[in-house]
């Protein structure tokens, strides 16, 4: 069976967001960055318990890591669902999930 993954509306922002500010010095590397997300996404799909656990902010809560910035999802049986996208250099505890 072919896992899938799905962005929510806050992830999607993230990522537009990401890449339009990246867009505005390096085109191609926003459109390199996009496709990396979503060749990433469709691997931990495959296996989503294998990111790292952020249970202390939300239980089932996982990440992995593009560039300098944290993918948050959560597992599911099929897959995964995408629920933020954000630098890493950002206050993860202040982050609302």
């Amino acid at each position: 069976m072919m896992k899938t993954y799905s962005l929510s509306e806050k992830a999607i922002a993230d990522l537009e967001a990401i890449c339009e500010s990246m867009s505005e010095t390096n085109r191609d590397f926003a459109v390199k960055f996009f496709e990396n997300v979503r060749e990433k996404c469709r691997k931990v799909a495959q296996f989503p318990n294998m990111g790292k656990n952020y249970g202390e902010i939300k239980v089932n809560l996982r990440d992995f890591v593009v560039n300098n910035y944290i993918v948050f999802y959560f597992p599911r049986s099929d897959g995964i669902d995408v629920v933020r996208i954000i630098s890493g250099y950002r206050d993860l505890e202040s982050l609302s999930i």
